[in-house]
């Protein structure tokens, strides 16, 4: 089976290039150190709780071999550089990386003209991300959302209310006070910004919100009308 790459919200067929080779099938593996303990056998492993960037390289050519050569370097550069759009699909439906970077490590014309094609890779973040993902919205002060993903997840919510409001996720309670209209808290981003997009950070209290992996419950106190949740499920 042809197995599609999609970046930057574009198949590479519609440029007339497809995969010669892709990458394998890498998994999220936590960072961790080996520590070595005089008089134990083997090694004690600290694992550090953190994840490193996953690198996806590909081999792509053209479909048409008789096209101008400089002509399809202008497309690839185009499509891999002017970002409008940096999620990574390929070979698992519906699921996708974001893309850090990209790279090319060699010259393309030459490389092409020389062996028909070329290489690109694509510094993503380690986890998956599902493309069907829907916001969720809740207006009830006691409601359960579940976070079917394999980690822990750094939501973004948008609070609508006034005034001083509190938002509790399981055991972690978060407040924002003097809110007019709405404010945004990013977990992933560490920003908590207000109805135009002006920091707010000094009018918080608390540590930003996570949903952790199975059932979350979501209360509020204070003059709240709904919240507006990006769950930003990760698998590995």
């Amino acid at each position: 089976m042809e197995k599609k790459l999609i970046f930057n919200n574009i198949c590479s067929k519609e440029l007339g290039i497809v995969v010669v080779e892709g990458p394998p099938e890498v998994l999220a593996q936590e960072e961790y150190e080996e520590i070595s303990v005089e008089g134990r056998n083997g090694t004690l492993i600290e694992n550090k709780g953190t994840f490193p960037n996953v690198e996806k390289s590909f081999i792509l050519t053209t479909i048409d071999l008789d096209q101008d050569i400089d002509l399809m370097i202008e497309k690839i550069k185009i499509w891999l550089f002017n970002t409008k759009d940096n999620k990574l699909l390929y070979a698992i439906p519906n699921r996708y990386n974001i893309v850090k970077k990209v790279i090319i490590e060699e010259d393309i014309k030459t490389t092409f003209e020389e062996y028909g094609d070329f290489k690109i890779k694509f510094l993503c973040e380690p986890f998956y991300y599902n493309l069907l993902e829907k916001d969720i919205t809740i207006t009830e002060k006691e409601t359960k959302v579940y976070n079917k993903g394999d980690f822990k997840s750094s939501p973004k919510i948008v609070i609508y209310g006034t005034g001083d409001i509190k938002v509790t996720i399981n055991n972690t309670a978060i407040q924002v006070n003097n809110v007019e209209d709405r404010v945004l808290l990013d977990s992933k981003l560490f920003l908590c910004l207000d109805k135009d997009n002006n920091s707010k950070s000094i009018d918080m209290i608390g540590n930003f919100p996570t949903l952790d992996v199975g059932e979350n419950t979501i209360t509020w106190t204070g003059n709240i009308t709904k919240l507006e949740i990006s769950p930003r499920i990760i698998y590995r």
